[in-house]
């Protein structure tokens, strides 16, 4: 029967037994069998470690693998169906992005169509602004033309009234001079004939003179009385015809006048009809010169027109360019990514086995030689003390 107390007091006899071997090895070799049992006791308790760590360490790896076995799998399952959500998501994102485009295409052609209808309704008003400016141009100038006209008539109706007046003008100084020349002749002729009588009375009067002295006495007195008659009756003569001859000049010089007035008269009257001429002859050349210019003008403004209309037209081409090249472009439905699909399988390799460190033997004293040396030791010091094994 199996009895502990038994066993515990044998155990401790053992090592009591164990222990006084030791303890006797230990005198007679200086501590030698002390140190070897503790060199082994280490080494044994490296061993045991060693395997201890090794255990541990391939329990550890042994739940590593699984673990990761296992990590592998979850995150694979999990990443594949995060992938096929995020397809699926994608693929929506993707429908809703075709049609939004397909609406805004939709749109832009809209946008497009009106403004190719107001680029249209513009070259059209454009057109329509230069035939009416063209229309304009040609009813200015006949509004131009008319008042050209009329200024025209306005001016022959001037000038001739200006040359009627002219004429009537001209009338009155040939007229003038006529019954100028007329008085003047008159006068003269009344002079000759005013002289004549005068003369012809002072001759009487002198014969009348002569013949009173001729009745009177002979003598020296009569004949002198005589000749003072003769020299009077001279004297009166050369008197009334140095009157006449001034007075017939002086006639003359009036006759004169009179005519070269009447000339400078007629030779203003002729430059007056001349400048009436002159004056219907400007204005039919400024008629003739503002025909031309208004020709011109219109020449110019048709040019002017037909380049406008030129450039409404390519403004028109230029804007439609515009609308075309902002119009969007159909979209065009892509292809779904690919599907998702599960990666390979890993291929997992366990961790290699761990297996005890080395541990070298511990270092074992020769007991004899420890021996030898302590009892020389002893003797040495059992000397040293006066101690001899052989004598006193």
């Amino acid at each position: 029967m199996f009895n502990p107390k038994y066993n515990l007091l044998e155990e401790q006899l053992a090592t009591s037994g164990i222990e006084l071997n030791n303890l006797l090895c230990d005198v007679f070799t200086g501590g030698a069998c002390s140190a070897n049992d503790a060199a082994r006791d280490a080494e044994q308790g490296q061993k045991e470690f060693n395997q201890e760590v090794a255990d541990r360490t391939n329990l550890y790896n042994d739940e590593l693998d699984a673990t990761d076995r296992i990590n592998y799998e979850t995150m694979r399952d999990f990443s594949y169906e995060t992938d096929l959500r995020t397809w699926n998501h994608n693929n929506l994102i993707q429908d809703y992005q075709y049609n939004a485009s397909l609406k805004e295409y939709e749109k832009s052609n809209q946008i497009a169509a009106g403004q190719y209808g107001l680029n249209a309704r513009g070259e059209s008003l454009g057109l329509k602004n230069e035939a009416a400016a063209i229309d304009d141009a040609f009813i200015a100038q006949d509004f131009q033309f008319r008042s050209n006209l009329m200024d025209l008539k306005q001016i022959y109706a001037e000038q001739n009234i200006n040359r009627k007046e002219q004429g009537v003008k001209l009338l009155g100084i040939q007229s003038n001079r006529r019954f100028g020349n007329m008085r003047s002749m008159t006068q003269m002729d009344t002079l000759m004939t005013q002289g004549a009588l005068k003369r012809e009375t002072a001759l009487v009067e002198g014969l009348l003179a002569e013949g009173k002295t001729a009745l009177g006495q002979a003598g020296t007195s009569t004949a002198k009385k005589q000749q003072s008659n003769k020299a009077a009756l001279f004297r009166g003569l050369m008197s009334l015809q140095s009157e006449l001859e001034g007075t017939y000049k002086q006639a003359s010089i009036q006759l004169a006048q009179l005519n070269v007035d009447a000339s400078l008269a007629e030779q203003g009257v002729g430059l007056n009809i001349d400048r009436i001429e002159n004056a219907v002859k400007n204005a039919n050349d400024e008629i003739e010169f503002n025909q031309e210019v208004m020709k011109a003008n219109l020449e110019s403004e048709i040019k002017q027109t037909s380049r406008n209309i030129q450039q409404i037209q390519l403004d028109r081409q230029v804007a439609d360019l515009n609308v075309k090249a902002n119009t969007m472009l159909k979209p065009e439905k892509l292809a779904y990514q690919p599907e998702p699909q599960l990666p390979p399988e890993r291929i997992f390799i366990d961790r290699m086995e761990a297996i005890p460190g080395y541990v070298p033997p511990a270092h074992q004293q020769n007991l004899f030689a420890a021996g030898v040396s302590t009892v020389a030791s002893y003797a040495s010091t059992a000397a040293g003390l006066g101690w001899q094994p052989f004598g006193p």
